[in-house]
């Protein structure tokens, strides 16, 4: 009888496998079929897109919408079979303890597959449905119209970078500087530029803010983008300084003390740009200081009424319209860059600027954005032709008119570009975006095409460039191998950008209850959180990006909702997940059932550890903890084949990589990590690296370090922290061989005292940090030989008296930075040393007695001195200083306190070294 029942479940069991089986590859072959289809939907969706938005033809672009929310189920379907395809041989265990649990999940997963099934049939029913409608309602093919969209683009060179520019307000900033100079009007002042948004508040206020008079006649100077959503505390902190770090002792008390006491100092002039709220000047008053000395405060905005009560006795510059003249100038500047508006425009092209002109009713921003549109098409009428075609009428007056040329721009975009530029609707107003994070981001949501010559990041970067050469986004910072450091995205973009998402189901803002919590397929696909929630009641788990991005300024407010059980897990298919807020003290374990995520960025000062699970994660690429308390990084981590970037920014003491055999081959990023054993083991196996910075290393690390060097031919960015002394005969000669090397940064005492010979200098560096070296021979004839150097920082480097630039050195150097050289006395220039310097800061230089003679022969643009010696600074001062004949010809001059003795001469060159830390962990984060 027990033989019957044994034989009975084993024919039950072979049944039930064998038509899992069958399900199984029927299951198979819809997904494929689904892949197939999900291809040809996307390719029909490119073609379709430029006439979608080609006309008014309100049927067409509902049946492109309605076409769009299939590929998204379509896409869904696929990415939950795959789930279900991961967590199935993730559980799968051999022995009878794995056949009993695949006996018991079995009617599950028969459940599971039946589900793709169904769902894969409704679609083929959806799709037939949908092409039924095409011919029923007359829908027209897509091909017998042809979109805007071109691919003759003009290739992005360093000379056509977009420069500020300003046409037809020359008057205006005339009025402007003569009134912040007025040495008549001692008052403290208030300054106000008033427009719509659009019409170059902004820009004339850069011109103003740059003039030279203006930079000679104030001491003190400060820019701050207010936006709508401001908090006095940031306010605050960008005053004084234009990094804006948080920490738990900042207030708003603390902070306005400290700024009254900095504009005390002297003469300021606080740019306050794009204020919404008149309550902004009503809080900020107390901070300004009013003692005589003509003081200005200069505020943009669009509203009067602001201004009124900002300061009722100062007179408006309110901003117009520009006249034909004016409009047609500043767009041929964006269709011809660099050329001569006289003749730039061909004869037969004429009469189609003047149309497109026409359109843009004297609006600034909506010239430079056509003009930057007009400037990717070919100089042929055809071409204009259909530019002006695209453009629907007469628009009405003024922000209409400019979000209509906004979204022609957009409609023109490339398909994949489209996606790349809505995602900009995920970052705050005014951000400075850093673009490394932002092509991560592209990258790990799949918009980036693939290019056989070409990276992943080097694609990303195209796409940024071109869409700065049309004018959609700006660029505010380049880095040290002239590519886009950090951009930006005018309100008025960043508008239409979040308008467009919202309407594609690309992005939804979520505001507690005002968000629209749609559970359907086709709901949004990325969710951005901009404010503190307790529970986050969305209940879409189709969702690829979920961002919580505290808008308050206050980093310390608690993320709650992420401690409530199933708020994170039932968003499966997350490929992008960033929480920013500082109270996180572990990872929330959630995160563990997310194996689609691609990116994962999380910002918990209290994290102690990575929890060894995160090795689950197999499809992340990017993965950043920032973390001052972290501890522990599991060895699970390196058996994540995918990952290409990992980073811990405010890393301290974790411990160092144990990656054993399972060598990231993919990686390409690796920086804040603790030296160790793994420099011999494993460095060398990291032949993909391109950024490498490496904390703690010692002198037992030395030959494995400099041997592990030599074999990563693609490093581009080395950082190094040194405990011990620096054997620099035998690690700068590792670096010999390293033809991509651009940014090193040195941070250690150098055992011989001096720099190898410059032939053992790897000659194509652009970016060079030494700090704390205690050279005792002059660095400078060894430096100034690089060919190709362009940013220097020394700080602590050298303990000589007397350093010399040759003549003829430093041929292509544009920044110099030079601190805490405190036995320094003398400093020579050569003639002809350093052409191109552009800019030339000195700091904390206790014994240095004057400046070089033959500074009068570079060419600086800026030149800041900080804490010198009391007879150093005098010497400097305007028109009666001894000195003052080197330096008369630099445009900007900052000439800062000077040092009055030796407790504060230390107390300086602490805060000085901190600050140069600071900056050479986020230069080596962020290069």
């Amino acid at each position: 009888m027990a033989d019957a029942a044994v034989g009975f479940v084993v024919e039950k069991l072979g049944n039930l496998l064998v038509q899992e089986a069958i399900n199984l590859h029927g299951v198979r072959g819809d997904v494929e079929w689904l892949k197939r289809e999900l291809r040809r939907m996307q390719c029909f969706l490119k073609d379709a897109d430029a006439k979608k938005n080609n006309g008014d033809d309100e049927r067409l672009k509902n049946w492109v919408t309605e076409m769009r929310d299939i590929a998204f189920e379509a896409e869904d379907i696929i990415d939950t079979y795959m789930d279900w395809k991961l967590r199935r041989q993730h559980e799968r265990q051999p022995g009878c303890i794995g056949f009993i649990k695949r006996f018991v999940f079995m009617f599950d997963e028969l459940v599971s597959r039946h589900k793709v099934h169904v769902d894969v049939k409704g679609i083929k029913a959806k799709l037939h449905e949908l092409a039924e409608s095409r011919e029923l309602y007359g829908i027209a093919n897509i091909g017998e119209k042809i979109g805007t969209t071109s691919q003759h683009v003009i290739p992005i060179l360093p000379q056509l970078r977009n420069d500020i520019d300003m046409v037809g307000f020359d008057d205006e900033k005339k009025k402007i500087v003569q009134e912040l100079v007025d040495i008549n009007n001692t008052n403290r002042s208030v300054i106000s530029i008033v427009g719509m948004g659009g019409l170059g508040k902004t820009t004339l206020a850069k011109h103003v803010y740059n003039d030279l008079e203006v930079k000679t006649s104030f001491h003190i100077f400060a820019w701050v983008i207010v936006s709508q959503q401001y908090t006095i505390l940031e306010i605050l902190k960008r005053i004084l300084s234009e990094k804006s770090e948080t920490s738990p002792e900042d207030t708003i008390q603390t902070l306005s003390v400290n700024v009254f006491e900095k504009l005390k100092k002297g003469k300021y002039l606080v740019v306050l740009d794009d204020v919404w709220n008149a309550d902004v000047w009503n809080e900020l008053l107390k901070v300004f200081p009013d003692d005589n000395n003509g003081s200005r405060v200069i505020i943009t905005t669009r509203f009067e009424n602001i201004i009124n009560i900002a300061d009722p006795t100062t007179k408006l510059h309110k901003l117009r319209y520009l006249n034909e003249q004016e409009s047609h100038e500043l767009f041929l500047r964006k269709v011809f860059p660099r050329q001569d508006i006289e003749t730039c425009c061909p004869t037969d092209l004429i009469e189609y600027a003047r149309q497109l002109v026409q359109r843009c009713g004297g609006l600034p921003l909506a010239l430079v954005v056509l003009g930057g549109l007009v400037s990717t098409k070919p100089q042929t009428q055809d071409a204009w032709h259909k530019v002006v075609d695209s453009m629907k009428g007469q628009f009405v007056e003024g922000g209409k008119r400019c979000l209509e040329i906004l979204a022609l721009s957009f409609n023109d975009l490339p398909y994949y570009l489209k996606s790349c530029f809505l995602y900009f609707g995920c970052f705050k107003e005014d951000e400075a975006i850093l673009t490394n994070t932002l092509i991560r981001l592209w990258s790990a949501e799949g918009f980036l095409p693939t290019k056989n010559d070409k990276t992943i990041e080097e694609i990303g970067f195209d796409c940024l460039e071109e869409l700065a050469q049309r004018c959609l986004i700006q660029v505010t910072e380049y880095n040290y191998i002239d590519s886009i450091k950090y951009c930006r995205i005018h309100d008025l973009l960043r508008d239409m950008c979040i308008l467009e998402a919202k309407e594609s189901r690309f992005l939804e803002i979520y505001k507690n209850d005002t968000v629209n919590c749609e559970t359907t397929a086709n709901a949004t696909r990325r969710l951005i959180i901009i404010n503190k929630i307790e529970i986050l009641n969305y209940s879409n788990s189709n969702l690829r990006g979920l961002f919580y991005k505290n808008n308050t300024g206050n980093f310390w407010l608690p993320l709650s909702f992420i401690a409530q059980k199933g708020q994170l897990g039932r968003f499966k298919l997350l490929r992008v997940l960033c929480l920013e807020t500082h109270d996180i003290s572990e990872f929330p374990t959630e995160i563990k059932s997310l194996i689609h995520l691609r990116y994962l960025y999380l910002m918990g000062i209290f994290v102690k550890e990575v929890p060894s699970w995160i090795g689950h994660l197999r499809n992340l690429q990017t993965f950043v903890v920032d973390s001052i308390k972290l501890e522990k990084i599991p060895n699970s981590l390196w058996t994540i084949g995918n990952l290409r970037h990992f980073n811990l920014p405010m890393s301290q003491g974790a411990n160092p990589p144990n990656m054993g055999n399972n060598v990231p081959k993919n990686l390409q990023t690796l920086t804040r990590v603790k030296a160790g054993s793994w420099i011999g083991k494993t460095l060398p196996k990291l032949t993909n690296l391109r950024e490498l910075g490496i904390t703690g290393v010692s002198n037992d690390h030395a030959d494995a370090l400099s041997s592990s060097l030599q074999e990563l031919g693609r490093l581009t960015s080395f950082s190094v922290d040194w405990e011990d002394e620096i054997p620099s005969n035998n690690i700068i000669k590792a670096f010999s061989k390293q033809h991509c090397l651009k940014n090193l940064v040195l941070n250690g005492s150098m055992r011989h005292k001096q720099l190898p010979h410059n032939d053992v200098f790897p000659q194509q560096l652009v970016q060079l940090y030494l700090e704390y070296s205690r050279l005792e021979q002059d660095p400078m004839a060894t430096l100034e030989k690089l060919p190709c150097l362009k940013f220097l920082f020394l700080t602590g480097a050298y303990r000589g008296k007397q350093m010399m630039c040759s003549a003829t050195g430093f041929p292509q150097l544009l920044f110099l930075y030079i601190s805490i050289l405190d036995e320094l006395e003398e400093w020579t220039i050569e003639e002809n040393a350093m052409p191109c310097l552009k800019h030339l800061r000195i700091d904390s230089c206790s014994r240095l007695k004057m400046i070089t003679e033959g500074l009068k022969n570079v060419p600086l643009d800026t030149l800041s001195l900080t804490y010198l010696p009391e007879e150093f600074t005098t010497k400097m001062k305007k028109d009666t200083g001894k000195d003052w004949y080197k330096i008369q010809h630099v445009p900007n001059i900052d000439i800062y306190p000077s040092y009055q003795d030796e407790e504060i001469a230390e107390e300086i060159d602490e805060e000085i070294t901190e600050e140069i830390d600071e900056e050479i962990v986020e230069e080596t984060n962020n290069i």
